[in-house]
């Protein structure tokens, strides 16, 4: 039964992983920060580096791993979380054309339009600092 929970768990965890990288790929969000960062020669790094973060990551979620990073370590790991929360619903929504249908919808003037953006963003930044010092007790 171990045998079969153990095999159910990692094939699980290769779906799912496999789904979050089709999706990262399907928005090309690395290298459209390349593009933007003007660094499209290090796109391999920014692949790998995303490859054994999400590794390490899920890797440390599952032993149950703490650590204890002070505060300038939760604005640090937070702000870079919710830089990369941001990007990552940015370019869902700029693939999906969400922005655009919504504003037509609700005649929202296109000058307001990146005041809106802007403040999505530091919404998820915001909200992940918060996850972090609040919720993960940092």
């Amino acid at each position: 039964m171990k045998a079969f929970l153990i095999l159910f768990g990692v094939s699980s965890g290769i779906m799912v992983g496999a789904g979050v990288v089709a999706l990262l790929i399907l928005i090309g969000i690395i290298p459209r920060m390349a593009q933007v960062s003007k660094t499209k020669e290090y796109i391999n790094v920014y692949e790998c580096l995303l490859v054994v973060g999400t590794l390490l990551g899920g890797f440390i979620s599952i032993q149950s791993i703490h650590f204890n990073l002070g505060k300038i370590g939760v604005v640090v790991f937070g702000l870079a979380y919710g830089v990369f929360v941001g990007f990552l619903s940015s370019g869902l929504t700029e693939v999906l054309d969400y922005i655009p249908v919504v504003s037509r919808r609700l005649k929202i003037p296109t000058m307001c339009l990146k005041y809106i953006i802007i403040s999505m963003l530091i919404g998820k930044v915001v909200g992940s600092f918060i996850g972090w010092q609040i919720i993960q007790g940092g």
